[in-house]
C-alpha cells in the first residue's frame, strides 16, 4: 500500500508504495484512511525524532476513515459492544509507530482510544476532533480538576471564571466549549479577528494578546473583579503571562489556583508563585506503557461524542488541501507555513 514516509531523521518526506499491511491485535481496529490531518507535531517528529520508534517512519497521528478489519477484543468505547467492519471513526493514533499513521492507505487504531464519529458530522469535521479533543479535555478534567461531564445533565452556570490563552488553536477552541458545557464563564485569547468566533463558541470576553501584558491583566481583572482560579494554556507559550496575570489577581482571589498547559518541554512555572501547574502529555497515547493514560481517555470519548451530538460542542473549520497520499507534502508545506490559519489542514487519502 501507499503511505507518505521519511527515511531518516531531517529527510525529506517520499511516496512509499510498497508498505506491508498492518494486521490488528484483538483489541484493535484496521482503518482505511479516508482523511488525515496535519498538526505540528509532525515536524518535531520529523526534525527531532520526537516519540519515532524507527526509521524510515509514517509521520501523522490524527484522522478518519472507515473500519475494515476488527480484533475479536476491540471494543467501542462508546457502546460497550464490538466494533464493526464499515464503522466510521475518526481520532489520535500511536505517533512514530510502525502500522499506525493515517499518512498511509490503512492503518491500526486501539479500538480504546478510538472515536466513533459523532452522528452529526461528517467524517472530514471528524477528522479535526483527536488531538484536540483529547488535550483539552486532559487539560480540563485533569490538570484543572474540574469533574468529568455527564452530558445529559451538564452542570449549572456559576458565577466563577477560567482563562485559555489561545482560543482560536484547535486545543483552544474544544477547551473553551468544555469550559463552557461545565458552567463557567470563560476568558481567552487570541487575536482580533478570532473575537466573533470565539463569542459564538460561548466566550464570555475575547482578549487581544497583541495588547500589552499590563492591558491584557487590567481587562481581565475588570471583567473577573479581581477573581481567577483557572488557567489554560493551549498554545504552549504563556508560562511568562499566566504567572504575571495570578500574581497580580492574587490578593483578590480565594482558594486554590490551578493551570495546566500544552507546554511539555519547559520548566513549570515555580508553585512560590502561588499556583499549582500540571503539563499535558498526549504524545504516548496508546502505547502499551501508557495503560493510565490510555483508560483515562477511553473515559473521555463517550463525554466528547455526547457534547458534539448534542450541540454543545461544535467541531473546528478544515481545509482540504490535496488529495490522496501525494498531497500530503504539499499540504504539510502549507501547514507549516501557516497559511491554514486556526483551520485543521487536512488531506483526502482515500474514498468512502
Amino acid at each position: 500500500m501507499k503511505g507518505a514516509t521519511v527515511a531518516k531523521q531531517g529527510g525529506p518526506l517520499e511516496v512509499s508504495t510498497d508498505l506491508e499491511i498492518p494486521q490488528p491485535d484483538d483489541k484493535q481496529i484496521l482503518i482505511k484512511s479516508i482523511y488525515a490531518a496535519i498538526n505540528p507535531v509532525e515536524k518535531f517528529m520529523v526534525e527531532w525524532g520526537l516519540l519515532v520508534d524507527s526509521w524510515p517512519v509514517v509521520p501523522g497521528c490524527e484522522g478518519s476513515g472507515i473500519v475494515l478489519k476488527v480484533g475479536k477484543d476491540a471494543i467501542n468505547p462508546v457502546t460497550g459492544a464490538l466494533f464493526k467492519e464499515g464503522d466510521e471513526v475518526c481520532g489520535c493514533t500511536r505517533l512514530g509507530m510502525k502500522g499506525y499513521s493515517p499518512w498511509q492507505e490503512q492503518f491500526l487504531m486501539d479500538a480504546a482510544i478510538a472515536i466513533p464519529k459523532p452522528s452529526n458530522i461528517t467524517l472530514p469535521q471528524a477528522a479535526t476532533i483527536g488531538s484536540g479533543a483529547l488535550t483539552a479535555f486532559m487539560g480540563v478534567f485533569d490538570g484543572l480538576r474540574v469533574p468529568l461531564l455527564d452530558p445529559s445533565h451538564l452542570p449549572s452556570p456559576k458565577n466563577e471564571w477560567a482563562l485559555v490563552f489561545g482560543g482560536a488553536s484547535s486545543v483552544g477552541k474544544f477547551a473553551v466549549q468544555t469550559l463552557k458545557a461545565a458552567g463557567y464563564k470563560v476568558a481567552t485569547t487570541a487575536s482580533a479577528k478570532s473575537t466573533s468566533l470565539l463569542q459564538s463558541l460561548g466566550a464570555d470576553l475575547v482578549l487581544d494578546y497583541n495588547k500589552p501584558e499590563l492591558e491584557i491583566i487590567a481587562d481581565l481583572k475588570t471583567a473577573t473583579s479581581g477573581k481567577l482560579n483557572l488557567a489554560f494554556d493551549a498554545v504552549s507559550v504563556n508560562n511568562p503571562l499566566a504567572t504575571s496575570i495570578f500574581s497580580a489577581l492574587a490578593p483578590t482571589t480565594t482558594g486554590q489556583r490551578l493551570y495546566t498547559t500544552t507546554n511539555d518541554w519547559d520548566p513549570v512555572p515555580d508553585a512560590s508563585n502561588g499556583f499549582t501547574t500540571k503539563d499535558i502529555k498526549l504524545g504516548p497515547i496508546g502505547r502499551p506503557e501508557a495503560k493510565e493514560l490510555n483508560e483515562r481517555l477511553s473515559e473521555f470519548i463517550p463525554v466528547i461524542v455526547g457534547l458534539i451530538e448534542g450541540g454543545k460542542v461544535r467541531v473546528g473549520e478544515f481545509e482540504v488541501k490535496g488529495e490522496g497520499v501525494e498531497g500530503l507534502g504539499g499540504a504539510w508545506e502549507w501547514q507549516k507555513e501557516g497559511k491554514g490559519g486556526s483551520r485543521k489542514v487536512l488531506v483526502r487519502i482515500g474514498e468512502v
